[in-house]
């Protein structure tokens, strides 16, 4: 069996209110408490990169830690070549004690132009970013671990927190350092493979996440029919940001628009169970983040999807398992 974890990038128009978006998720992450949902994680964006209406998600985080019990709540990601990694270290320990040791953060190497040209910092090729994140984390994990720090964590905050895989290098990164793996939704079941083998080569014992955007309906045909929306605007929006080629026609079957790298998983109870089964058959993982919010689909139905997936398809899952 494996756990579910959600992750958020609190996504909108630029002319929604932000506050509307907080008490969306807030209200999704308080039901997921609620269901047994183990992680919730929340994508740190500044100035709507990616649609994203949060650039402080472990505030974010540490306020849903007063409305919740039981889920562990962090980022996914903090971006940390935009901060100092002593800034990070002492807002995630003061966070963890607020929270009474359920923060769970993430953290990546990087983000978009957009979002470094705000910064003031300048573009960076892959292994220097690299070369700075892992020095990055080596820095945080010390002042926790050696008690530097004023306020020190809860125990073991390390072992709670991820790193974002995208790529060999990162996975090496984690694997070295032994934080837990956190994967992105637009990657392959083979990609999967290859870095969970170079983070378990490198030395990496923690827990893996795989990532999938998930729809559970009533049925087959509901779920079809009130996803295909939602896919059709994500699949223009991947095309518009050359994710999927300029030239290549949409799909006239909703099914096909969930192909890679949308990587979309549709369907009744029944259905969802045995692809959530199949993937975890091509990929091991110990906890499977769900992406459950998307333009085209209401605040209604996402709860709805969130209810099916945890009273309907894990049981069934567990019961294939």
């Amino acid at each position: 069996m494996f756990a579910i974890g959600l992750t958020d990038h609190l996504e909108g128009p630029a002319d929604q209110p932000s506050a509307e978006i907080f008490a969306d998720v807030a209200e999704l992450v308080s039901l997921a408490d609620k269901l047994g949902v183990r992680f919730a994680w929340f994508a740190e964006h500044h100035q709507h990169a990616h649609r994203g209406h949060l650039p402080t998600p472990l505030l974010f985080a540490l306020h849903l830690a007063s409305q919740t019990k039981q889920i562990r709540l962090g980022a996914a990601i903090i971006c940390l070549n935009l901060h100092h990694p002593l800034d990070v270290a002492e807002q995630a320990a003061v966070a963890d004690l607020l929270s009474g040791g359920r923060m769970a953060v993430g953290f990546g190497s990087g983000s978009t132009p957009q979002e470094v040209e705000l910064f003031g910092l300048p573009p960076e090729e892959e292994a220097a970013r690299h070369a700075r994140f892992e020095e990055a984390l080596r820095s945080i994990c010390a002042g926790w671990n050696n008690g530097t720090f004023l306020p020190g964590p809860c125990a073991n905050l390390p072992g709670r927190c991820w790193v974002a895989v995208n790529s060999i290098g990162s996975a090496r990164i984690a694997g070295a350092l032994n934080f837990n793996m956190l994967f992105s939704h637009l990657r392959t079941s083979e990609q999967y493979r290859k870095y969970r083998s170079i983070y378990r080569e490198a030395g990496g014992t923690g827990l893996v996440a795989a990532n999938r955007p998930v729809f559970v309906g009533q049925d087959d045909a509901s779920a079809w029919s009130e996803a295909e929306p939602a896919l059709r605007i994500l699949w223009r929006r991947f095309r518009d940001e050359g994710k999927i080629p300029a030239d290549v026609p949409e799909p006239t079957s909703a099914a096909d628009l969930c192909a890679h790298p949308i990587n979309f998983i549709v369907g009744g109870p029944q259905s969802v169970a045995r692809q959530l089964c199949q993937l975890r058959q091509q990929i091991s993982f110990d906890v499977l983040n769900v992406e459950l919010r998307w333009a085209g689909l209401t605040h209604e139905q996402v709860r709805a999807s969130l209810r099916r997936l945890m009273e309907e398809v894990m049981p069934i899952v567990k019961h294939l398992a």
